[in-house]
Protein backbone atom coordinates (compact mmCIF):
# COMPACT_ATOMS: atom_id res chain seq x y z
CA UNK A 1 0.00 0.00 0.00
CA UNK A 2 1.34 3.53 -0.91
CA UNK A 3 0.63 5.03 2.16
CA UNK A 4 1.94 2.70 4.53
CA UNK A 5 5.02 2.64 2.28
CA UNK A 6 5.50 6.40 2.25
CA UNK A 7 4.87 6.64 6.14
CA UNK A 8 7.30 3.82 6.83
CA UNK A 9 9.66 6.09 4.59
CA UNK A 10 8.86 9.13 6.21
CA UNK A 11 9.52 7.65 9.40
CA UNK A 12 12.76 6.49 8.47
CA UNK A 13 13.83 10.30 7.11
CA UNK A 14 12.62 11.49 10.85
CA UNK A 15 15.07 8.70 12.46
CA UNK A 16 17.82 10.22 10.10
CA UNK A 17 16.97 13.39 11.63
CA UNK A 18 18.51 12.86 15.04
CA UNK A 19 21.74 12.94 13.44
CA UNK A 20 22.07 14.74 10.51
CA UNK A 21 20.32 17.00 8.17
CA UNK A 22 17.25 15.96 5.73
CA UNK A 23 15.91 17.48 3.06
CA UNK A 24 11.85 16.93 2.38
CA UNK A 25 10.66 18.55 -0.82
CA UNK A 26 6.34 18.87 -1.62
CA UNK A 27 4.09 19.95 -3.89
CA UNK A 28 3.12 19.35 -7.78
CA UNK A 29 5.35 17.05 -10.57
CA UNK A 30 4.16 18.77 -13.56
CA UNK A 31 3.23 22.36 -14.74
CA UNK A 32 -0.08 21.22 -15.30
CA UNK A 33 -1.31 19.43 -11.92
CA UNK A 34 -4.04 20.34 -10.29
CA UNK A 35 -5.27 19.41 -6.30
CA UNK A 36 -2.88 21.65 -4.70
CA UNK A 37 -4.77 21.45 -1.70
CA UNK A 38 -3.80 17.57 -1.00
CA UNK A 39 -0.27 18.34 -1.20
CA UNK A 40 -1.08 21.51 1.06
CA UNK A 41 -2.40 18.86 3.46
CA UNK A 42 0.56 16.51 3.11
CA UNK A 43 3.56 18.82 3.47
CA UNK A 44 1.77 20.88 7.22
CA UNK A 45 1.36 17.06 7.94
CA UNK A 46 4.84 16.58 7.59
CA UNK A 47 5.92 19.35 9.01
CA UNK A 48 3.56 18.62 12.01
CA UNK A 49 5.01 15.88 12.97
CA UNK A 50 8.69 17.04 12.91
CA UNK A 51 8.15 18.93 15.51
CA UNK A 52 6.22 16.78 17.13
CA UNK A 53 8.91 14.12 16.66
CA UNK A 54 11.72 16.57 17.47
CA UNK A 55 13.47 16.58 14.57
CA UNK A 56 12.02 19.72 12.62
CA UNK A 57 15.04 21.67 13.42
CA UNK A 58 16.97 19.60 11.31
CA UNK A 59 14.81 18.99 8.66
CA UNK A 60 14.38 21.54 5.39
CA UNK A 61 10.91 21.24 4.09
CA UNK A 62 10.26 22.94 1.00
CA UNK A 63 6.99 23.48 -1.61
CA UNK A 64 7.18 23.26 -5.49
CA UNK A 65 4.31 24.25 -7.30
CA UNK A 66 2.78 25.28 -10.63
CA UNK A 67 0.96 28.26 -9.51
CA UNK A 68 1.66 31.28 -10.55
CA UNK A 69 1.11 33.10 -6.72
CA UNK A 70 1.05 30.94 -3.71
CA UNK A 71 -2.89 30.54 -2.69
CA UNK A 72 -3.79 30.14 -6.29
CA UNK A 73 -4.94 26.69 -5.18
CA UNK A 74 -5.83 26.09 -9.57
CA UNK A 75 -9.05 28.76 -8.36
CA UNK A 76 -7.31 31.54 -9.31
CA UNK A 77 -6.80 32.49 -5.84
CA UNK A 78 -9.61 33.97 -3.76
CA UNK A 79 -10.93 36.50 -1.59
CA UNK A 80 -12.27 35.84 2.31
CA UNK A 81 -13.39 37.33 5.08
CA UNK A 82 -11.07 36.10 7.95
CA UNK A 83 -11.17 37.69 11.27
CA UNK A 84 -13.72 40.43 10.15
CA UNK A 85 -11.23 41.60 6.99
CA UNK A 86 -11.71 40.62 3.40
CA UNK A 87 -8.26 39.01 2.84
CA UNK A 88 -6.31 37.32 -0.23
CA UNK A 89 -5.72 33.35 -0.47
CA UNK A 90 -2.29 34.99 -1.17
CA UNK A 91 -1.16 36.54 1.65
CA UNK A 92 -3.69 33.66 4.01
CA UNK A 93 -1.12 31.06 2.65
CA UNK A 94 1.80 32.93 2.55
CA UNK A 95 1.70 34.00 6.30
CA UNK A 96 1.03 30.43 6.84
CA UNK A 97 3.94 29.50 4.93
CA UNK A 98 5.93 31.84 6.48
CA UNK A 99 4.33 31.24 10.02
CA UNK A 100 5.93 27.20 9.78
CA UNK A 101 9.21 28.29 8.11
CA UNK A 102 8.71 26.17 4.90
CA UNK A 103 9.88 28.14 1.90
CA UNK A 104 8.10 28.36 -1.86
CA UNK A 105 9.04 27.48 -5.19
CA UNK A 106 6.39 28.57 -7.34
CA UNK A 107 5.60 29.11 -11.09
CA UNK A 108 7.59 26.08 -11.79
CA UNK A 109 6.81 22.83 -14.15
CA UNK A 110 8.79 19.37 -13.13
CA UNK A 111 10.16 17.77 -16.16
CA UNK A 112 12.23 15.82 -15.15
CA UNK A 113 12.84 13.22 -11.72
CA UNK A 114 15.75 11.20 -10.78
CA UNK A 115 16.93 9.77 -7.60
CA UNK A 116 16.73 12.22 -5.11
CA UNK A 117 16.63 15.03 -7.40
CA UNK A 118 14.00 17.05 -9.34
CA UNK A 119 14.45 19.41 -12.60
CA UNK A 120 12.61 22.22 -13.53
CA UNK A 121 11.60 24.98 -15.26
CA UNK A 122 10.16 28.06 -14.59
CA UNK A 123 7.88 31.08 -16.07
CA UNK A 124 10.74 33.45 -16.31
CA UNK A 125 12.47 30.67 -18.65
CA UNK A 126 15.39 29.98 -16.11
CA UNK A 127 15.95 26.42 -15.45
CA UNK A 128 17.21 24.60 -11.98
CA UNK A 129 17.42 21.51 -9.61
CA UNK A 130 16.30 20.44 -6.34
CA UNK A 131 17.77 17.61 -4.24
CA UNK A 132 15.71 15.96 -1.18
CA UNK A 133 15.77 12.70 0.75
CA UNK A 134 12.05 12.30 0.83
CA UNK A 135 9.67 13.68 -1.86
CA UNK A 136 5.60 13.71 -2.52
CA UNK A 137 5.01 15.17 -6.03
CA UNK A 138 0.88 15.16 -7.46
CA UNK A 139 1.56 13.89 -10.42
CA UNK A 140 -0.90 15.16 -13.55
CA UNK A 141 -3.63 13.03 -14.40
CA UNK A 142 -6.02 12.52 -17.77
CA UNK A 143 -8.80 10.73 -18.89
CA UNK A 144 -7.65 6.96 -19.36
CA UNK A 145 -7.33 7.03 -23.19
CA UNK A 146 -11.33 5.21 -24.11
CA UNK A 147 -11.41 4.93 -27.70
CA UNK A 148 -14.87 5.27 -28.92
CA UNK A 149 -16.51 3.61 -32.27
CA UNK A 150 -19.81 3.93 -33.81
CA UNK A 151 -22.13 0.79 -35.28
CA UNK A 152 -20.18 1.03 -38.73
CA UNK A 153 -16.54 0.72 -37.16
CA UNK A 154 -15.98 4.42 -37.55
CA UNK A 155 -13.72 6.65 -35.64
CA UNK A 156 -15.73 8.89 -33.14
CA UNK A 157 -13.58 9.42 -30.35
CA UNK A 158 -13.27 13.57 -30.57
CA UNK A 159 -17.45 13.54 -30.61
CA UNK A 160 -17.31 12.35 -26.72
CA UNK A 161 -14.04 12.40 -25.05
CA UNK A 162 -12.15 16.06 -25.34
CA UNK A 163 -8.07 15.36 -25.90
CA UNK A 164 -7.12 14.86 -22.59
CA UNK A 165 -9.23 12.05 -22.75
CA UNK A 166 -12.49 13.21 -20.54
CA UNK A 167 -16.56 13.21 -21.39
CA UNK A 168 -17.34 16.37 -23.55
CA UNK A 169 -20.19 17.93 -21.49
CA UNK A 170 -23.00 20.78 -21.65
CA UNK A 171 -20.20 23.27 -21.78
CA UNK A 172 -18.87 25.66 -23.73
CA UNK A 173 -15.65 24.38 -25.47
CA UNK A 174 -14.69 27.01 -28.10
CA UNK A 175 -11.74 28.30 -27.93
CA UNK A 176 -11.39 31.90 -26.76
CA UNK A 177 -9.05 34.50 -24.75
CA UNK A 178 -8.73 34.52 -20.72
CA UNK A 179 -10.80 37.82 -20.94
CA UNK A 180 -13.99 36.38 -22.37
CA UNK A 181 -14.04 33.40 -20.67
CA UNK A 182 -17.53 33.48 -18.88
CA UNK A 183 -19.49 31.69 -15.92
CA UNK A 184 -21.64 30.27 -18.29
CA UNK A 185 -18.73 28.28 -19.85
CA UNK A 186 -19.42 25.85 -17.59
CA UNK A 187 -21.58 22.63 -17.94
CA UNK A 188 -24.96 22.51 -16.20
CA UNK A 189 -26.14 19.10 -16.74
CA UNK A 190 -22.81 17.24 -17.44
CA UNK A 191 -25.04 15.17 -20.76
CA UNK A 192 -23.04 14.48 -23.49
CA UNK A 193 -24.37 16.94 -26.44
CA UNK A 194 -24.51 13.77 -28.80
CA UNK A 195 -25.70 10.91 -26.94
CA UNK A 196 -28.28 11.82 -24.15
CA UNK A 197 -27.74 8.43 -22.30
CA UNK A 198 -23.83 9.53 -21.30
CA UNK A 199 -22.58 11.62 -18.36
CA UNK A 200 -19.97 12.63 -16.76
CA UNK A 201 -20.00 13.12 -13.27
CA UNK A 202 -17.23 14.51 -10.84
CA UNK A 203 -13.77 14.82 -12.52
CA UNK A 204 -14.89 12.96 -15.46
CA UNK A 205 -15.67 15.96 -17.14
CA UNK A 206 -13.66 17.86 -19.38
CA UNK A 207 -13.80 21.54 -18.04
CA UNK A 208 -13.86 24.22 -20.77
CA UNK A 209 -10.54 25.96 -19.55
CA UNK A 210 -9.13 26.37 -16.89
CA UNK A 211 -9.75 28.72 -14.04
CA UNK A 212 -6.33 30.10 -13.00
CA UNK A 213 -5.24 32.82 -15.26
CA UNK A 214 -3.41 30.47 -17.88
CA UNK A 215 0.27 31.02 -17.97
CA UNK A 216 3.61 30.02 -20.12
CA UNK A 217 7.06 30.32 -19.55
CA UNK A 218 8.97 32.69 -21.86
CA UNK A 219 10.28 29.20 -23.50
CA UNK A 220 6.32 28.50 -24.49
CA UNK A 221 5.32 25.61 -21.72
CA UNK A 222 2.36 25.78 -20.34
CA UNK A 223 2.51 26.32 -16.60
CA UNK A 224 -0.72 27.07 -14.77
CA UNK A 225 -3.08 24.66 -12.19
CA UNK A 226 -5.82 22.89 -14.22
CA UNK A 227 -9.10 23.16 -12.81
CA UNK A 228 -10.08 20.95 -9.37
CA UNK A 229 -12.91 19.13 -9.29
CA UNK A 230 -12.63 16.71 -6.28
CA UNK A 231 -14.24 17.09 -2.92
CA UNK A 232 -17.41 18.43 -2.37
CA UNK A 233 -18.16 19.72 -6.01
CA UNK A 234 -17.63 15.80 -7.36
CA UNK A 235 -20.31 14.83 -4.71
CA UNK A 236 -22.90 17.63 -5.55
CA UNK A 237 -22.48 16.88 -9.37
CA UNK A 238 -23.02 13.21 -8.72
CA UNK A 239 -26.00 13.87 -6.90
CA UNK A 240 -27.13 15.76 -9.66
CA UNK A 241 -26.59 13.61 -12.51
CA UNK A 242 -28.08 10.25 -10.65
CA UNK A 243 -31.43 12.57 -10.05
CA UNK A 244 -31.06 12.99 -13.64
CA UNK A 245 -30.90 9.24 -14.92
CA UNK A 246 -33.43 8.15 -12.30
CA UNK A 247 -35.60 10.63 -14.23
CA UNK A 248 -34.73 9.71 -17.14
CA UNK A 249 -35.52 6.17 -16.52
CA UNK A 250 -38.96 7.56 -14.47
CA UNK A 251 -40.14 10.02 -17.45
CA UNK A 252 -38.23 9.30 -20.16
CA UNK A 253 -36.84 11.58 -22.74
CA UNK A 254 -39.21 14.77 -21.45
CA UNK A 255 -37.26 14.18 -17.62
CA UNK A 256 -36.22 17.45 -16.80
CA UNK A 257 -32.23 17.06 -16.08
CA UNK A 258 -31.30 18.51 -12.59
CA UNK A 259 -27.92 20.84 -12.68
CA UNK A 260 -25.42 21.40 -10.73
CA UNK A 261 -22.92 24.25 -12.00
CA UNK A 262 -19.10 25.09 -10.50
CA UNK A 263 -19.98 28.64 -11.48
CA UNK A 264 -23.12 28.48 -9.62
CA UNK A 265 -22.42 26.20 -6.80
CA UNK A 266 -20.93 27.00 -3.29
CA UNK A 267 -17.99 24.46 -1.69
CA UNK A 268 -16.69 24.33 1.63
CA UNK A 269 -12.80 22.57 2.27
CA UNK A 270 -11.29 21.42 5.06
CA UNK A 271 -7.48 21.78 4.50
CA UNK A 272 -5.98 19.63 7.67
CA UNK A 273 -2.42 21.25 8.58
CA UNK A 274 -1.46 18.62 11.71
CA UNK A 275 -3.59 16.22 13.66
CA UNK A 276 -3.73 16.73 16.96
CA UNK A 277 -6.72 16.60 19.40
CA UNK A 278 -4.99 19.93 21.29
CA UNK A 279 -2.39 21.03 19.01
CA UNK A 280 -3.97 20.00 15.52
CA UNK A 281 -5.13 22.77 13.02
CA UNK A 282 -6.70 23.15 9.81
CA UNK A 283 -8.03 25.52 7.37
CA UNK A 284 -11.71 25.22 7.19
CA UNK A 285 -13.24 27.52 4.62
CA UNK A 286 -16.24 28.08 2.09
CA UNK A 287 -15.95 28.95 -1.77
CA UNK A 288 -19.31 30.50 -3.36
CA UNK A 289 -19.08 30.18 -6.11
CA UNK A 290 -16.04 27.85 -6.87
CA UNK A 291 -15.89 28.97 -10.74
CA UNK A 292 -15.25 32.74 -10.56
CA UNK A 293 -18.68 35.11 -12.07
CA UNK A 294 -16.84 38.18 -12.60
CA UNK A 295 -20.22 39.82 -14.40
CA UNK A 296 -21.95 38.87 -11.37
CA UNK A 297 -19.07 39.39 -8.63
CA UNK A 298 -17.46 42.47 -10.23
CA UNK A 299 -13.77 42.57 -9.43
CA UNK A 300 -13.43 38.91 -6.94
CA UNK A 301 -15.49 37.05 -8.78
CA UNK A 302 -16.92 35.53 -5.57
CA UNK A 303 -19.06 36.65 -2.62
CA UNK A 304 -17.52 37.52 0.12
CA UNK A 305 -20.65 37.22 2.70
CA UNK A 306 -19.97 33.48 1.42
CA UNK A 307 -16.48 33.09 0.94
CA UNK A 308 -14.76 32.73 4.12
CA UNK A 309 -12.02 31.01 6.37
CA UNK A 310 -10.39 30.26 9.55
CA UNK A 311 -7.38 28.03 10.60
CA UNK A 312 -7.02 26.54 14.30
CA UNK A 313 -8.11 23.35 16.43
CA UNK A 314 -11.78 24.14 15.45
CA UNK A 315 -10.48 23.47 11.84
CA UNK A 316 -8.97 20.25 13.12
CA UNK A 317 -11.51 18.84 14.87
CA UNK A 318 -14.15 19.51 12.06
CA UNK A 319 -12.16 17.96 9.70
CA UNK A 320 -11.73 14.83 11.95
CA UNK A 321 -15.39 14.38 12.38
CA UNK A 322 -16.16 14.67 8.56
CA UNK A 323 -13.71 11.12 8.10
CA UNK A 324 -16.14 9.22 10.30
CA UNK A 325 -19.20 10.65 8.92
CA UNK A 326 -18.07 10.49 4.73
CA UNK A 327 -17.33 6.74 5.78
CA UNK A 328 -20.59 6.52 7.34
CA UNK A 329 -22.51 7.86 4.56
CA UNK A 330 -20.18 5.53 1.84
CA UNK A 331 -21.44 2.54 3.65
CA UNK A 332 -25.03 3.07 2.84
CA UNK A 333 -25.70 3.00 6.75
CA UNK A 334 -28.98 4.29 8.11
CA UNK A 335 -29.81 8.27 7.88
CA UNK A 336 -26.68 8.43 5.32
CA UNK A 337 -29.12 10.54 3.11
CA UNK A 338 -29.11 13.35 5.58
CA UNK A 339 -25.62 13.58 5.52
CA UNK A 340 -24.53 16.26 2.75
CA UNK A 341 -22.09 15.81 0.39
Amino acid sequence: DHATHANSELKNIFEKAKTEKQKILVGTGHGMCTCQGAAFEYIFNIEHEARKAGVRDNIDIKWISNESFLGDFGMGGLHMKVGGYVVSSKLFAESLFAERNVPWLIGAHVNKVEEGKVHYEQLDGTTGEEEFDFAMLIPPFSGVGIKAYAKDGSDMTDKIFAPNGFMKVDAEYAAKPYEEWKASDWPRTYQNPDYSNMFAAGIAFAPPHIISKPMKSVNGTPINPTPPRTGMPSGIIGKAVAHSICDLIKNGESAHLHEASMAEMGAACVASAGKGAFSGTAAAMTVYPVVPDFEKYPGTGRDTNYTFGEIGLAGHWIKHILHYLFMYKAELKPGWTLIPE
